[in-house]
């Protein structure tokens, strides 16, 4: 869904991350708190003001978190690695 900043055209929601709505603003992503959310309405959410240095410290958190890389027993648990034989 889009997000919006007041009337503004904000960035786009991504993900929910406990208390935060992931936003991708440009090339960023920042960490909105749930607390921030005015409304969702017509297919829009909006946002109010927000600690946007926060907002880039979790959403960099965040990013972290969801690229690190595979770990072989991860592969493994979805059947990825098995030798077949």
């Amino acid at each position: 869904m889009y997000v919006f900043r007041g009337e503004e055209s904000f960035g786009e929601s991504i993900d929910v991350y406990g208390n935060y709505l992931i936003v991708k603003v440009g090339s960023e992503f920042l960490a909105v708190p749930r607390k921030s959310i005015k409304s969702v309405e017509d297919g829009k959410i909006i946002i109010g003001d927000f600690d946007e240095e926060e907002a880039r410290k979790v959403g960099i958190k965040w990013v972290e978190e969801k690229s690190k890389p595979v770990t072989l027993e991860e592969l493994k648990s979805y059947g990825f690695g098995e030798e077949e034989g």
